[in-house]
């Protein structure tokens, strides 16, 4: 959006604020990468939902410019990467999702004394 207004600025011949909202656009894309970097550190799985490997570190391609910033692997822009042979539909990216979820359903879980089944027995049987 600022980008576009940037745009939209430098038509009409306002240098000034055009350059002002260039530089808001360059900001704003800088703290969603420091957002990114900081989702995808905390779990990594993430990664599969974007158009091209996240790679924060020196010498990266990924950095605050609107053409380098990574896309929703569904996204229709123009500056997705499509030559990336990773790249996978929405539905597989939900399948996999799923298929993650029913994998971990009850791993965690922690298994009732025997007087806390007891209670619950007792309850589920009591008629109203």
């Amino acid at each position: 959006m600022m980008r576009n207004r940037s745009d939209a600025y430098h038509r009409k011949g306002k240098k000034s604020a055009a350059y002002k909202l260039d530089s808001k656009c360059e900001s704003l894309c800088e703290d969603a990468l420091e957002i990114l970097q900081e989702i995808v550190a905390a779990d990594a799985s993430l990664q599969i939902w974007f158009d091209r490997n996240l790679d924060f570190g020196h010498g990266s391609l990924i950095d605050a410019s609107l053409g380098n910033l990574p896309r929703l692997v569904t996204s229709r822009s123009i500056e997705k990467l499509s030559d990336d042979s990773r790249l996978v539909k929405k539905i597989d990216v939900k399948i996999s999702v799923v298929e993650r979820a029913i994998y971990s359903i009850g791993r965690d879980t922690v298994v009732p004394s025997k007087g806390d089944s007891l209670m619950l027995e007792k309850f589920l049987n009591t008629d109203d």
